[in-house]
């Protein structure tokens, strides 16, 4: 990517409510995400011109969301996708906006995760056997949801590594520790302690249900546009220093591989294109679909020493108080799930000070990372600062 250090910015973030069943299509859960991030940026729907959302069949499209808005949009982008596409759209949205083709853009995800379609209960063998890269070699053994794909990646990590349960119990204590100061963070309200982590019987290998990401009915809506243009908004704006929006795994099979992840491909195109490193990182957001995730990418970033990221989480470095207070709302873990998109939130308004005050602000931060996982196949990252 060329050459954006500072030239672009989020300047508006917004959700809807989150629940177990919202009782409503995601169209409305859309319009209210919307809504608050316009609001959020004192910009208007006509502001808008550009609306981008991602989804695996299971939302509106930008077109609908943008005509309910009062908006005829020059241009409307609809993919599928899960994680690291938030990351993505952003890049998207800059590439865009840089080719003078819009000026604004609004990008949304929004789903039933709960009451509707479940990614968490599994895909159709059938169906994945053929549309999985390498689904032919594991689908017909059983390994046919998210947690077993990523389980086989775990339990080859911890054995090289050394990592263990508790290893991966401290991930799930930190970020349900946060989500206990964030009163919209769905399992505000349910500590976790370590024995009860440990009680607690798998899914799958190594993963149980406190590893794994609340699947919830919500929506988030994020604004992306010029530095220029940030100056006029409400809001004050996060700068993207740095953006890798999409690595892949060398394997088009990567299961043949699984001591590779897309993730570490990353780091150093993006840590050079924002002219920084993974020490002056002060706030993370870390994709969360599984606490193992988070140890894998910590690593892959350099944001923990390879060999020795059990340890960093077992120290409390992702606490509020630690090194790098990472996911601080929550996370998917303990707040909700959107394919990542309500991490991109938490950063940004961690980034603006918006907590200051409280014991949820992180202390003087100016620059974080968010990391986006759509799989150990694909992935990217942002770097922003205030």
């Amino acid at each position: 990517m060329g050459k954006i250090k500072d030239r672009y910015a989020i300047v508006g973030v917004g959700e809807s409510e989150r629940s177990r069943n919202s009782g409503t299509t995601p169209l409305h859960m859309a319009l209210d995400a919307a809504r608050a991030a316009l609001n959020d940026a004192g910009l208007e729907a006509k502001d808008i011109d550009g609306f981008m959302n991602y989804n695996e069949n299971d939302s509106c499209t930008s077109h609908q969301l943008a005509t309910y808005l009062g908006v005829r949009p020059k241009y409307v982008k609809d993919i599928q996708g899960g994680g690291s596409s938030t990351e993505m759209l952003i890049g998207d949205a800059i590439g865009l906006i840089e080719a003078g083709m819009l000026n604004t853009v609004l990008i949304f995800r929004s789903m039933n995760g709960s009451s509707g379609q479940r990614v968490g209960r599994g895909y159709d063998p059938d169906m994945l056997q053929s549309a999985l890269p390498g689904g032919s070699y594991i689908i017909p053994y059983g390994s046919a949801s998210p947690s077993q794909w990523f389980g086989m990646f775990a339990t080859r990590h911890m054995y090289e590594t050394g990592i263990t349960k508790e290893h991966l119990g401290h991930v799930c204590l930190s970020f349900y520790e946060h989500a206990q100061r964030n009163p919209k963070a769905f399992l505000h309200g349910k500590p976790l302690t370590m024995e009860k982590y440990l009680e607690t019987p798998d899914i799958s290998y190594p993963f149980n249900i406190h590893d794994s990401c609340v699947e919830l009915d919500e929506a988030n809506a994020i604004i992306v546009t010029s530095a220029e243009r940030a100056n006029d908004c409400k809001s004050k704006p996060v700068y993207i220093m740095g953006m890798e929006a999409r690595q892949c795994h060398p394997n088009a099979h990567y299961w043949a591989d699984l001591n590779q992840v897309a993730s570490d491909y990353v780091g150093e195109n993006l840590f050079h294109s924002a002219g920084v490193k993974p020490e002056d990182m002060q706030v993370a957001s870390i994709y969360d679909c599984f606490s193992w995730v988070v140890l894998r990418q910590l690593e892959a970033y350099g944001l923990a020493p390879k060999g020795e990221v059990g340890e960093f989480v077992a120290d409390g470095n992702l606490r509020m108080d630690g090194k790098l207070p990472t996911n601080t709302a929550g996370g998917m873990l303990s707040e909700g799930y959107t394919h990542g998109m309500n991490n991109v939130l938490e950063i940004v308004r961690q980034l603006r000070h918006e907590y200051k005050g409280a014991e949820r602000q992180v202390k003087d931060c100016e620059i974080g990372i968010c990391t986006g996982w759509s799989g150990p196949d694909i992935a990217g990252a942002m770097i922003l600062r205030n």
